[in-house]
């Protein structure tokens, strides 16, 4: 990618608009070009909102989601953190299954720590969900306040911590109420997961729409990611399901492969939907302790699926069922429950 240029070297919002009402492709130069000028909070609501929207039903290219990344880490407030670090996270689920969200992922970067790996999990508080990961975090009594160089600290001393969207993305206040008001999933929703403020290079990237994961891990594999899983479970999950067949798309120095996992292929019971729900953040701050406290059932196999997976991105695993006993042995040998309590007695 050359030297950022601005939006007036494009044609500015007209040129830009014209040519998505045209159906056409943009640069990644030209899309870097416009998210800066959107996260500078020069552009309109109507002008972001046409650019989305126009982005949406045109379809994103990987080209264009690449310069979003890169206009997104450039006005993003850095954070240091150990090389192997991993991300657990996904872009959302279709919308009837945000209705019961678990927060899975959250619960698998703290059983993913407990087992060795080195976890700084991106993420925020609800927005379509019944509970975002950051409203259960602190639930269950962390601080999710953190400055950036007290995060940096956290990870680097205890190999766990969790890296708030609203601290690491100022500018997206700028794109905030015209998410709220189209009320839409949007390019945004792709972003999120990849434009982790480490700019980590090993991740599990949950989709609820199988195809956006082929962009999604190409785009990955564009901008440096060494090792990745871009998942999508059955029923529209945006994570690895017990309930049916999941689908990865695995990538490793530059070479991409598809597979498919189910629970009875990593030894773990199958379920149903109604099984691995969740609820509200308070329900799922009492699933959280009791998986980490042992209990067995659906919810503990779904979070080991998850878990295990993270433990092959973060070369802790041969495959996947390697990860899930891995993160088992985690759970029922307490490391899991204590790498959350060293993250809510951190103090500073």
């Amino acid at each position: 990618m050359t030297t950022a240029t601005g939006i007036d070297d494009h044609g500015g919002w007209p040129g830009v608009l014209g040519a998505l009402a045209d159906g056409a492709d943009l640069n990644s130069d030209i899309t870097r070009a416009v998210l800066s000028t959107i996260l500078s909070g020069d552009a309109t609501d109507g002008q972001i909102a046409a650019f989305i929207v126009g982005l949406r039903i045109k379809g994103e290219t990987v080209e264009e989601l690449v310069g979003l990344q890169t206009a997104m880490l450039d006005s993003a407030t850095p954070l240091a953190v150990p090389d192997n670090t991993i991300d657990i996270v996904g872009a959302g689920g279709v919308p009837s299954r945000r209705r019961h969200a678990l927060n899975v992922s959250t619960m698998a970067a703290v059983v993913a720590a407990g087992a060795g790996a080195t976890v700084c999990k991106h993420g925020n508080r609800k927005a379509s969900s019944t509970s975002g990961s950051f409203d259960l975090l602190e639930a269950l009594g962390v601080d999710v306040d953190l400055t950036p160089t007290q995060l940096e600290a956290q990870v680097h001393s205890i190999a766990l911590g969790f890296a708030f969207a609203r601290t690491f993305h100022p500018a997206m206040r700028h794109v905030g109420p015209v998410r709220a008001q189209l009320g839409i999933q949007t390019v945004f929703n792709i972003l999120g997961p990849l434009s982790h403020p480490g700019r980590l290079r090993r991740q599990v990237v949950g989709v609820g729409d199988w195809s956006t994961a082929q962009r999604m891990v190409r785009v990955l594999e564009a901008t440096g990611s060494q090792r990745a899983l871009v998942v999508h479970g059955d029923g529209g999950l945006d994570e690895l399901s017990t309930t049916g067949p999941s689908k990865i798309l695995s990538l490793e120095d530059g070479e991409i492969t598809e597979l498919t996992v189910t629970a009875s292929s990593v030894g773990l019971a199958s379920a149903s939907p109604e099984d691995i729900a969740g609820g509200d953040t308070a329900a799922n701050a009492r699933i959280a302790r009791s998986v980490f406290a042992g209990d067995s059932g659906p919810h503990r196999d779904i979070v080991l699926l998850n878990a295990g997976a993270g433990l092959l991105v973060a070369g802790l695993a041969a495959d996947i069922s390697e990860g899930v006993a891995s993160a088992a042995a985690a759970i029922d040998d307490g490391r899991a429950e204590a790498k959350l309590s060293a993250l809510v007695s951190t103090a500073w």
